[in-house]
């Protein structure tokens, strides 16, 4: 089974490979793709750590729905 922290791990993993260190929104001229994969990479590790505490994922809740949807649109999955 496919949880919510796979698919935005997959969808980062498509846009950019994880850095060694975040990128920097303050930067010049930044890699968004890069911002944006790691946006997706950290809600996946809170996704992570609300499952590892026991609790249910709430697909819906304002911090998780946009990037989900997102990482779905990115796998090539239906959006909700």
């Amino acid at each position: 089974m496919t949880t919510p922290a796979d698919e935005l791990k997959a969808a980062a993993d498509k846009l950019a490979p994880e850095p060694s260190q975040p990128p920097k929104l303050t930067d010049d001229y930044p890699d968004l793709e890069a911002c944006y994969a790691h946006l997706l990479r950290t809600t996946a590790e809170t996704c992570d750590a609300v499952t590892r505490h026991g609790l249910d994922l709430d697909e819906s809740a304002h911090w998780l729905a946009p990037a989900l949807a997102a990482a779905r649109k990115i796998n090539g999955g239906e959006q909700p």
